[in-house]
């Protein structure tokens, strides 16, 4: 072998092991496990809607169980970590799992323009307060679309670096 292929191919075994650790982190984390600012959580899923409000982009959330212990200080500390490890990645964190299948649901179909996903009931209101906790999202106007960590409404709990 030349010694030109050789240092060729020693270049590119070089940049696919650099670089495959980054790529596998664009797709977000993978179910199970996730530690975040030393607090032990679970990816429960992902899924993709279309925000009705951004109709052009896809959105994929990852969906987060916290322990239910969780304060609004840790809550920023890990949304920090989240976005350190997943950059420009969306995620619901919530404290309970008993309806966030049923939040999903509803959330594909209230941002479906298609008329192909079926009709959910929205989660009980009382339990969509007391557990969902924050969303890392940038579809804030008014913060120029930053990535932030934001109450169930939008507003800005914490701008992400």
């Amino acid at each position: 072998m030349r010694p030109a292929n050789v240092a060729l191919r020693f270049a590119l075994l070089l940049w696919i092991m650099i670089s495959v650790p980054a790529f596998s982190q664009e797709g977000g984390p993978e179910k199970g496990q996730i530690e975040l600012a030393s607090v032990s959580a679970k990816v429960w899923g992902s899924y993709t809607i279309r925000h009705m409000q951004f109709p052009n982009e896809k959105w994929k959330f990852y969906v987060l169980v916290v322990p239910k212990h969780v304060r609004q200080g840790t809550l920023i500390e890990m949304a920090k970590d989240f976005y350190d490890k997943f950059p420009k990645t969306r995620a619901r964190f919530f404290s309970d799992e008993e309806h966030i299948q049923q939040y999903v649901d509803r959330d594909k179909y209230m941002n479906d323009s298609s008329g192909k996903v079926p009709e959910v009931e929205f989660p009980d209101s009382t339990w969509v307060k007391n557990h969902l906790l924050g969303n890392i999202n940038n579809r804030s106007t008014k913060y120029n679309r930053q990535w932030m960590l934001e109450n169930r409404y939008g507003s800005r709990i914490e701008l992400l670096p």
